[in-house]
């Protein structure tokens, strides 16, 4: 065969094996298995391909098996949507931990389940498709959608449906749908972001209870959402008719939009691709630092500054934890005190706040609930002395009131141990001298300094004065002079 023939006839193999290498499948009956080490090893990871997104479009998708080291002493076993180095889906069951001489395997099964085993073939993680004919899963290279396919490629199950901390563009839901994130593996509190028919909200949970801390609304009451919709330009919320009715969409252009991401910390943002330093930067934030429910942890107060600064600094010491509900106390209050913590408030917001209660009301409410660590009045100024009243389970989300003052309408209270409030008092009336004694110290230097720039200006334009009047004197000496040499010349003549 000549050269030309030889060429010819490899380039047409690589065209026809080309959508075969580019796009596989994982078809039914395959296995992959990641092993794992011997003994359990803190701090062990692995992420292994098993399917790899087609085209020359950077950064690209890929499915891996994902294993890492647990809190138990045992491992997480997952399957991932990775695009470049960043997890935009994973099948993570928190919960579940499995013996260190396992290993994490994925299979497709003849009855159309995917799973994940681990060497005793215990069941760590499925798709839920048994009996719907899935013979085949298959990456989108376009979207990162990872679908389950049956025999007439229509789709079984697609990772699309179930959301794990990430939006991607072409990905679609039907409100209501949330999805969440946990700050650490097997730790609560966890967040969530939640799109239902009146607002899109994200929300901090605490064991039962929940507390936003952002939301987005419609422009009119009366607009309900239906759906949602991802695309490179943000995220857009329709109506039952298709109708734009609410967007978070990029606060500078830095390229198309690659995902939507609830963070760990409790962070929203829209992300684009940086392909100088190949990364993800924030195209919008939805979130200052101190606007995070945990910015400052429960023990710690969010300054105007952005840093951080203990409830001690004020005088509070907030009773947490299993100091609040005792079983053998005939009631919360026979064991602790509310204190007031001026100029704070707090980014949370609980669901059902109580209504036409007064400050009073509001604390002595808070101090009764074992389960209550901090309640926040906030006034209404159509009813005189009354307000809305917020309590919380942690003394989470505490910033300072923007725009300084006692609050502008805000009472902030928490829960001390009984016998600690008058120190609290004096502790906080010590604060509270220190930042008068040094605002008083700062007037002082001020009017000080002013004083001195006073004087100092006097002195120059004295001293300026007193050098123009001895340039005039002498100048008029030297004219006087000038005029008798002249008078002289004119009698000699």
């Amino acid at each position: 065969m000549s050269p030309g023939c030889t060429w010819g006839a490899l380039l047409l193999a690589a065209l026809l094996l080309q959508p075969a290498l580019s796009s596989p499948d994982f078809r039914v009956g395959a296995r992959f298995a990641v092993r794992l080490p011997a003994a359990y090893q803190p701090g062990f990871a692995e992420r292994t391909t098993v399917l790899e997104a087609a085209g020359k479009r950077q950064p690209r998708f890929a499915a891996a098996v994902s294993v890492e080291a647990g809190t138990g002493g045992g491992y997480l076993c997952s399957l991932v949507v990775l695009l470049a180095n960043v997890t935009v889906w994973a099948s993570d069951r928190s919960d579940q931990e499995f013996a260190a001489r396992a290993v994490c395997q994925l299979e497709l099964t003849e009855d159309g389940q995917l799973r994940l085993t681990d060497g005793a073939r215990a069941v760590v993680w499925w798709s839920g498709t048994a009996g719907q004919g899935a013979k085949a899963l298959r990456l989108d290279s376009k979207t990162g959608n990872l679908r389950l396919l049956d025999d007439k490629k229509h789709t079984v199950w697609q990772s699309f449906d179930k959301p794990t901390g990430k939006l991607l563009p072409g990905q679609w839901l039907r409100v209501p749908s949330y999805f969440t994130v946990s700050p650490a593996k097997n730790s609560s509190p966890f967040y969530s972001l939640e799109l239902d028919s009146d607002k899109i909200a994200a929300y901090i949970y605490f064991g039962e209870r929940k507390y936003s801390y952002w939301e987005l609304a419609p422009s009119t009451s009366n607009q309900a959402m239906a759906f949602a919709g991802m695309d490179e330009s943000g995220l857009t919320m329709y109506d039952g008719r298709w109708r734009p009715v609410a967007k978070i969409s990029p606060a500078v252009n830095k390229g198309p939009v690659r995902f939507l991401a609830l963070g760990d910390d409790g962070s929203l943002g829209l992300y684009a691709y940086d392909s100088r330093h190949g990364s993800f930067t924030p195209s919008y934030e939805a979130l200052a630092f101190c606007d995070l429910p945990l910015a400052c942890g429960v023990l710690g107060v969010c300054s105007l500054s952005g840093s951080c600064r203990d409830f001690a600094a004020r005088g509070v010491r907030p009773a947490q934890g299993g100091t609040l509900c005792n079983a053998t106390a005939t009631g919360s209050d026979a064991l602790h005190d509310m204190v007031e913590v001026r100029g704070v408030t707090t980014v949370l917001r609980a669901d059902s706040p109580l209504t036409n209660v007064t400050v009073q009301q509001c604390a002595d409410q808070c101090l009764r609930d074992c389960s209550c660590a901090a309640a926040l009045h906030v006034k209404d100024d159509a009813l005189a002395g009354s307000g809305v009243c917020s309590h919380y389970e942690l003394t989470a989300g505490a910033r300072e009131v923007i725009g300084g003052g006692d609050g502008q309408g805000h009472s902030y209270w928490v829960k001390v141990l009984k016998g600690s409030k008058s120190n609290c008092r004096e502790d906080e009336e010590d604060y509270n001298a220190k930042n008068e004694a040094l605002t008083k110290i700062m007037i002082i230097f001020g009017v000080v300094d002013v004083i001195g720039l006073l004087l100092f200006g006097g002195l120059c334009a004295y001293f300026i004065c007193l050098r123009g009047r001895a340039a005039d004197e002498h100048a008029c000496e030297e004219d006087g002079e000038a005029a008798g040499r002249d008078r002289g010349a004119v009698q000699d003549s």
